[in-house]
């Protein structure tokens, strides 16, 4: 039983880990970061219009917001190619 406990509690840690470390990965590369308007702009043009606060997450900027049905979204821009390089909606 305790070896069990041991392989769920590292399996569990070990995943935990590895999603950190994917998270921090999503915005490698930065050489000279573009303004912080420039991305939003960038996130009004392709529809997520209603940004209500920008900031810096995981070395991207983050535009949070809400769509047009009321629904939550996160919009994390790459500050030197301003891609948008993930997107996070809630229902």
């Amino acid at each position: 039983m305790k070896l069990l406990t041991k392989f769920l509690c590292a399996t569990l840690l070990f995943g935990f880990s590895a999603s950190f470390a994917h998270a921090e990965d999503l915005c490698t590369g930065v050489t000279e970061k573009k303004s912080v308007e420039d991305a939003k702009a960038v996130a009004i043009k392709a529809g997520y219009a209603d940004i209500t606060k920008m900031d810096e997450e995981h070395g991207c900027y983050e535009a949070k917001g809400l769509n047009a049905d009321g629904s939550k979204f996160e919009v994390y821009i790459h500050p030197t190619s301003l891609e948008i390089v993930k997107v996070k909606k809630e229902d």
